[in-house]
């Protein structure tokens, strides 16, 4: 500081907050989303695969023309040209072909809603076989389009108390001429992850497992923001010769606020912090990758890790 005479001592503690409180309480949110996606996908799957059955064992018992109708018909039109005179013979014969054309329409009739789905059902086919055929440029789009909107993504914010002591020694340093003031500031960190750096690379699909992988950055933290007009001052403690308020001058107090920052800085990097922060971030980008996810299909869930 300018003066020598000035010293201070400041100590960082975190604080509990209503912010704090609400990012605890989305976080548990987001968490129990993720359970009901994975049970949501898995029926998803079940029924996908049950349908599938169903479809290929309709497909595979498709009617087919009776061959004892054909078989019947030919019998009645042999019989009418062997034993009957001519007359008669072309008589029996458009008769039994009568009777033929009769029984083929009724059955054709009576099974138009099997014989008319084929054409689906093949195509229901081929949906099937690309059940278990996606690849990762089946989300990328999607999930490369909600990277570029978010961008830097804040995840967590970390409230911060900064109790400062400021004592002014007096003459010869003698704790009867000196000053000391309790200050209390506050203030924040905010911790973000990186969207943008998100590429067709770091998107990987596992079919077994039917997880789409999204690669992501770890939290850092993006900035600080002291809250100094929210100071909080304490009286002035002095000694029994000490007299009036300690004042700072201008380059005094630009040295306090830095050094208020730095203090505040030190805390919001430790270990413990960052952690606690890649923990949202795994949250907060599950809770925007997963609805695309489930729109391009249903048996799947996303999983974002870190690089």
């Amino acid at each position: 500081m300018a003066d020598h005479n000035l010293k201070t001592d400041i100590k960082v503690e975190t604080k509990e907050n209503e912010t704090t409180a609400k990012q605890q309480k989305d976080a548990e949110a987001i968490a129990q989303r993720q359970k009901q996606a994975a049970a949501d996908a898995e029926n998803a799957r079940k029924q996908a695969e049950k349908q599938k059955e169903e479809k290929q064992a309709g497909k595979e018992a498709q009617p087919q023309v009776p061959e004892t109708v054909i078989g019947a018909a030919a019998a009645a039109l042999s019989l009418a040209a062997e034993k009957s005179p001519k007359r008669w013979s072309d008589f029996f014969r458009g008769l039994a072909v009568g009777f033929l054309c009769g029984i083929l329409c009724f059955w054709l009739i009576g099974n138009a809603s099997s014989l008319f789905s084929l054409g689906s059902e093949h195509d229901v086919m081929i949906d099937d076989e690309g059940f278990h055929g996606y690849t990762a440029a089946d989300f990328e789009n999607t999930i490369l389009s909600a990277a570029s909107e978010h961008q830097e993504l804040i995840v967590m914010e970390q409230p911060l108390s900064i109790q400062t002591t400021l004592t002014k020694a007096g003459l010869g340093s003698l704790p009867i001429f000196s000053k000391v003031k309790n200050v209390t500031y506050y203030g924040s960190g905010i911790y973000t992850v990186d969207l943008s750096c998100i590429s067709a690379s770091k998107i990987r699909v596992d079919e077994e497992a039917h997880t789409v992988k999204v690669s992501i950055p770890h939290a850092v933290l993006q900035y600080i923001q002291p809250d100094l007009q929210a100071a909080e001052f304490d009286d002035t403690e002095k000694g029994w010769l000490a007299f009036g308020d300690i004042t700072l001058t201008a380059e005094e107090q630009n040295e306090l606020e830095q050094s208020v920052e730095n203090s505040m800085r030190e805390r919001l990097v430790e270990k413990e912090l960052f952690e606690q922060a890649d923990r949202l971030a795994l949250l907060k980008t599950w809770e925007i990758f997963q609805p695309l996810i489930t729109a391009v299909s249903p048996e799947y869930t996303v999983e974002t890790v870190f690089e």
